[in-house]
C-alpha cells in the first residue's frame, strides 16, 4: 500500500502542474504576516540556501558546469522567475476534451456475461489498462467486475482497487456506459471461467467476433493481462470517448490519497513555481532496460541478476551501450541537471523528485543536488506538514 500510495502522490504532483496557474511571490520578508510562508518551509530553505541578505535580483545567463562540484550558498543568486517562457503554460493546440458521448450514444444493453480483469504493471500502466477494460466491456456487452490490481509485479504491492481509487465514484460515473459491480455474484462462483490473454492492440473486429463468440460457452471471461489490449486508432468515436471518461472522470484517487497529494502539492507551491521531476532512475527500470552507464561492475551485475530472476521480463541479454545509443535509457541524475541547466532553470529552482528510491541514493544524486540544492522528496515535504 505504501508503494502504491507513493506512485499515486507522484502522479498527483505531476498532473497538478498541467492544471494550475502558478503565481509569483516576492521574498517572504517583504510580505505581511498573513502571507508569510510557514516556519518549517523557511527553516528548510534557509538550511539549503543559507540566510539571504538584501541584494538585487540576478539572473544566470550561462548554465554552470555541474561537474565543478557543489557551489557555496553565496554563489547561488536569489531567483525571481524573470524568464517567463520557462513557466509558460503549455498550449492546448486546439485540442478539446472528448469525454462527452455523441448524440447517437445509447444506454448499454442487457449484459451477456461478466468480465474479470487482472491488471499488470505499475500504477500508470494499470490505470491505462483499466480504461481499456471499460471500453472492451462495452464492446463485448459484459458486466465489468471491478479490476484487481497487480500484486505480483516487481513492487509486490498488496493494494486493492478501493485502496487506490474511489470505487463507488468509478461505478457511478460509468453507470450509463457499462454495468460495473464490486464482486462476482455468489451464484457465479462455481461457473467455469475462460481465462483469455487478449491480443495486444486489437480492434473492434477481434472483440466483436472472436471474444464475443465465447459467450456461447462461458458466462465469465477473465482478461489475463490488461496492458495495451485495445488499439489506439480506428475505433468508433464513442469507444474512444468512453476511454476518456473512464480515465479523466471515473478513475479518481481514493479520498485519503487525494487529500495527501493535495497537501504535498500545496506545500510545493508555497515555494513558488517548481519542477516535478520523474527521473526514472530506479532499480527496476535500470534492470528492465539493461542501462548501466556510469554504474560500477557490482551494480551492473546486481541489475542483471534482477532481470534474470524475473520470469515476466523476456529479454535477458541486453547490450547497455546499444540501449543507450538508441535512446532507451533514462537520464542519469547528473545528465538531468545538465539538461535543466541548459534549458535555463536557475540553481534555486525547487524540484520535487516524483519517483521511488533513486538507484545508488546520494552517491548518484550528488551531482543533481550540487546544481539544484532545493530537492524535495515526498518524505521531506510530508514531514514538514507534521
Amino acid at each position: 500500500m505504501r508503494k502504491m500510495l507513493s506512485c499515486a502522490i507522484c502522479t498527483i504532483a505531476m498532473m497538478s502542474l498541467l492544471s494550475v496557474h502558478l503565481h509569483k511571490f516576492p521574498h517572504h520578508s517583504k510580505l505581511s504576516d498573513p502571507y508569510r510562508l510557514p516556519n518549517p518551509q523557511i527553516e528548510i530553505r534557509d538550511k539549503i540556501l543559507g540566510k539571504e541578505q538584501e541584494q538585487r535580483w540576478t539572473r544566470e545567463f550561462i548554465p554552470p558546469n555541474v561537474s565543478l562540484g557543489p557551489l557555496s550558498s553565496q554563489q547561488f543568486p536569489v531567483w525571481r522567475p524573470n524568464c517567463p517562457i520557462l513557466w509558460k503554460p503549455v498550449t492546448n493546440r486546439d485540442y478539446m476534451p472528448c469525454t462527452h458521448p455523441t448524440p447517437n450514444y445509447t444506454a448499454p444493453p442487457e449484459p451477456r456475461g461478466y468480465l474479470l480483469a487482472h491488471t499488470n504493471g505499475g500504477l500508470n500502466q494499470m490505470r491505462a489498462g483499466i480504461c481499456d477494460m471499460v471500453a472492451i466491456a462495452r464492446i463485448i456487452n459484459a458486466t465489468l467486475v471491478v479490476p484487481e490490481l497487480d500484486k505480483k509485479s516487481y513492487w509486490q504491492d498488496s493494494s486493492n482497487f478501493s485502496d487506490v481509487f474511489n470505487e463507488d465514484h468509478f461505478i457511478n460515473v460509468l453507470a450509463n456506459d457499462v454495468k460495473v459491480i464490486k464482486k462476482l455474484p455468489k451464484e457465479m462462483g462455481g461457473a467455469p471461467i475462460a481465462i483469455k490473454y487478449f491480443k495486444s492492440w486489437s480492434g473492434m473486429d477481434y472483440y466483436q467476433e472472436e471474444i464475443s463468440s465465447m459467450w456461447a460457452d462461458y458466462k465469465v471471461i477473465q482478461a489475463g493481462k490488461t496492458d495495451s489490449r485495445l488499439a489506439n486508432n480506428n475505433l468508433p468515436a464513442d469507444i474512444q470517448k468512453l476511454r476518456c471518461r473512464a480515465c479523466y472522470e471515473a478513475l479518481c484517487f481514493a479520498p485519503q490519497i487525494e487529500a495527501m497529494g493535495k497537501l504535498l502539492v500545496d506545500r510545493m507551491r508555497s515555494y513558488g513555481t517548481y519542477i516535478a521531476l520523474h527521473l526514472r532512475y530506479e532499480k527496476d527500470i535500470l534492470a528492465f532496460t539493461g542501462c548501466t552507464h556510469g554504474l560500477s561492475s557490482a551494480e551492473a551485475d546486481e541489475l542483471k541478476e534482477i532481470r534474470d530472476s524475473n520470469d515476466k521480463w523476456k529479454v535477458k541479454d541486453i547490450d547497455p551501450r546499444e540501449q543507450r545509443s538508441k535512446g532507451f535509457c533514462p537520464l542519469t541524475p547528473k545528465e538531468a541537471a545538465i539538461f535543466l541547466s541548459a534549458l535555463g532553470y536557475p540553481s534555486n529552482t525547487p524540484i520535487y523528485i516524483a519517483a521511488g528510491d533513486i538507484y545508488g541514493g546520494d552517491s548518484y544524486m550528488g551531482d543533481l543536488r550540487s546544481r539544484y540544492p532545493m530537492l524535495m522528496s515526498k518524505v521531506r515535504v510530508s514531514n514538514a506538514l507534521l
